[in-house]
């Protein structure tokens, strides 16, 4: 019987290097970042909306398909394990979860100090040039602009609703009604300092037999050997690209003012909240 497990967390913060690394074992699937939550939202829609199921309604069916939904999904592979990544930590997601996943609900959530979150973010869009947020900073009224360049995408990295701010509402929602117990929270820079630690101590988190994993060597990430199509949706080659001679931090010399530093600081919601994987 298949066990279903979870990874997500802040962008930029080792979601794609951790699911190369476990992909490695060949009774693991770790997926790219999955819409299984979104199939979920769209099944219960049908309660609301659909006027076939309002003449006639059949929530037992709904519900045959809800509780099967993720072997089902899932059918094709042969796998034991599958390692779904998405954004299952939103309020309409974990509820979900907790009530579908055929096995105890135990989410990874990886992090990185949000500064360094906001300095990834500003290389990509040095380097690339049709980057969303550089898109959505040429559209803004010049006549309006009151803060420095840097500042304002800033202000779009966090603007509400993006992924920065969804996930750092997650977990403070998680934090805010004590649904830490099934959460861990793995550190980016913790994590590519001793990724072998690490990796033992998911394994013994998620309870999957040991695997001899390598740290060199490694293979980008992609479904059936296409990889994430970064140009054609965030108008950024590389964002989801790894480094696959080794693990190491590449060194970004974005500066930042200090005050986006310290409210940048402000946002790390997890710090002595949420257990860190290993603890």
């Amino acid at each position: 019987m298949k066990k279903f497990y979870f990874t997500g967390g802040l962008p930029r913060a080792g979601n794609t290097l951790l699911c190369s690394i476990l992909n490695q074992n060949p009774n693991v699937y770790a997926t790219g970042m999955s819409c299984l939550p979104e199939v979920f939202l769209r099944l219960l829609k049908i309660a609301e909306d659909d006027i076939a199921y309002q003449t006639s309604p059949c929530p037992e069916n709904l519900q045959n398909v809800f509780v099967n939904l993720f072997k089902t999904f899932y059918g094709h592979r042969d796998e034991e394990v599958i390692i779904e990544r998405s954004s299952w930590t939103t309020p309409f997601n974990y509820q979900v979860l907790n009530q579908y996943c055929p096995n105890d609900v135990k989410i990874l959530i990886l992090v990185r100090p949000v500064v360094d979150v906001i300095k990834s973010y500003l290389k990509i869009c040095e380097k690339s040039p049709l980057f969303y947020i550089n898109q959505q900073y040429n559209f803004i009224d010049e006549s309006t602009l009151y803060k420095s360049e840097i500042e304002t995408k800033v202000d779009l990295i966090l603007q509400k609703e993006g992924e920065v701010d969804r996930n750092l509402y997650s977990m403070k929602w998680l934090i805010d009604n004590d649904y830490t117990d099934s959460v861990r929270v793995l550190d980016y820079d913790t994590f590519i300092s001793d990724p072998k630690k690490y990796i033992k101590y998911l394994y013994e988190w998620y309870d999957i037999p040991k695997y001899d994993h390598t740290y060199e060597d490694l293979n980008q990430v992609g479904v059936y050997g296409v990889p994430y199509r970064d140009n054609e949706y965030l108008r950024a080659d590389g964002v989801h690209t790894i480094r696959t001679d080794k693990i190491e931090k590449i060194k970004n010399d974005i500066e930042l003012p200090s005050h986006v530093i310290d409210f940048c600081n402000s946002l790390n919601v997890w710090e002595g909240k949420i257990k860190h994987l290993g603890d």
